[in-house]
């Protein structure tokens, strides 16, 4: 599965929206109708929801947002351990700057490419970051310890 770029790009493709709707729907409902913020305090509290969102699922939720956990995936550093909160921010600041009309939208479909030709985004590469499915997790040394104690 490492290299089909397509399956894995299309993966994480369905698993940001899964993401982006699960959020998008109750803050924007909430901050329009029942705050009545305006439309452009609505749109910038959201991408900030959305980074905050990233940030704290991927790391207290073993690497993955609510999309993620769905389509199997998971982030990690480039080493497959656990990315440092500071990647982890940067990387989910830089993805909901994909939001901002025009220019984050031609940023994004950049990166949305390079998912599908070198098999990375934009805020992947900021952040220090890959997205595995998690059957490619490699087992922590101890792990290892644990299989061969039981054995």
């Amino acid at each position: 599965m490492r290299d089909h770029k397509a399956v894995r790009g299309a993966m994480r493709l369905m698993c940001a929206l899964v993401d982006y709707l699960l959020l998008m729907l109750p803050v924007q409902l909430v901050l329009l109708f029942w705050i009545e913020a305006n439309t452009l305090s609505a749109d910038f509290l959201f991408r900030l929801l959305f980074a905050v969102y990233g940030v704290l699922l991927i790391e207290y939720n073993q690497g993955a947002t609510l999309g993620k956990m769905l389509g199997r995936l998971k982030v990690v550093d480039k080493s497959g351990g656990k990315p440092t909160l500071l990647y982890v921010g940067l990387r989910e600041l830089i993805r909901s700057m994909y939001l901002i009309p025009v220019v984050g939208w031609a940023v994004g479909l950049i990166s949305a490419v390079l998912l599908f030709v070198r098999g990375t985004t934009l805020h992947d590469m900021a952040g220090n970051t890959q997205v595995i499915f998690r059957w490619e997790e490699k087992p922590t040394d101890a792990e290892l310890e644990g299989r061969h104690e039981s054995r």
